[in-house]
Formats: structure tokens, sequence, C-alpha cells
């Protein structure tokens, strides 16, 4: 007997294999129905220090960073590594803070979000308003969650 074979372009392509849902559960599921309406995110004054203990407690890799209803970009854990690293955990967020994250509306198709996190590599979509508000987030993980329940 053979052992199964692993997908080796990317670990995670199980979680965005939306293709597999039947297409009739696949096009009526939306963003609203998958994302996470309280997540993780921190402040351009927050140290980088609390953001590693927020992404470890919350389990994620990237933080939206959010001032005034807003969102300004994101920290990754990969940046908060690099400064631990170099021994600069001292400075704060705003210090690293990355380009905007994707963003979706609540009731976009689910299969969009998904391929806004394919295009873009990242492991969160924030859903928004349409004037932009953070509402809630659509991860890897509600993605899972979402497609073992169906």
């Amino acid at each position: 007997m053979t052992p199964p074979t692993r997908q080796t372009d990317r670990t995670d392509d199980a979680t965005y294999n939306f293709a597999l849902m039947p297409t009739a559960i696949r096009e009526a599921r939306t963003v609203e129905l998958a994302m996470s309406s309280q997540f993780a995110f921190c402040f351009p004054n927050t140290s980088l220090a609390q953001a590693a203990r927020m992404m470890a407690q919350n389990r994620v890799y990237e933080l939206p960073v959010i001032v005034d209803q807003r969102c300004l970009g994101y920290v990754s854990y990969l940046d908060i590594l690099q400064r631990y690293v170099k021994a600069r955990l001292g400075v704060r967020v705003a210090d690293v803070i990355r380009t905007p994250l994707p963003e979706v509306r609540p009731d976009a198709p689910l299969e969009r979000a998904v391929a806004l996190l394919r295009e873009t590599g990242r492991h969160l979509v924030l859903v928004t308003t349409d004037a932009g508000m953070p509402v809630g987030a659509l991860t890897l993980r509600d993605l899972s969650r979402d497609m073992s329940t169906r």
C-alpha cells in the first residue's frame, strides 16, 4: 500500500481548495457567514512585544493596525521575528507597519475572499463596511472551519 501523496506547492493548499465544495453550497456562501466578527488587532503605538503576545494568544500571523475605525495596514510575525533576532523589540508597531490588508465586504461571495487570499498570499482578509470600517476578519482558520461544517 502506498502512502497518500501530498501537494508540495503549498502546505495549506487544502484550505484554499474551495472548489471541493458542491457548487450550490459554494455559490451561496458569503464572507459574513464564515468571518470572525471578533478579531485581534492592534494600534500604531502598540509595542512589538505586546503585538507578539496578541498573535500568540489569538493564533494569528498578521495583526491589522487600526486607528479611528480604519485599517492603516498590518504587522506580521516575520516583522517581529526579524526585530527579535536583532534584539530590537522596543520599537512600536508604527515603526514596522506594512501596506494595507486586502479588504472584502460582508456580503461578498466567499469565493472572492478565497481568491484575495491566494492572490495576495496573506493569511487574513479584513471585512469592512462600504465606508472602510473593519467589522471582522476572515482567516485561513475561518475558512477551514467553514469548509469542515459543510
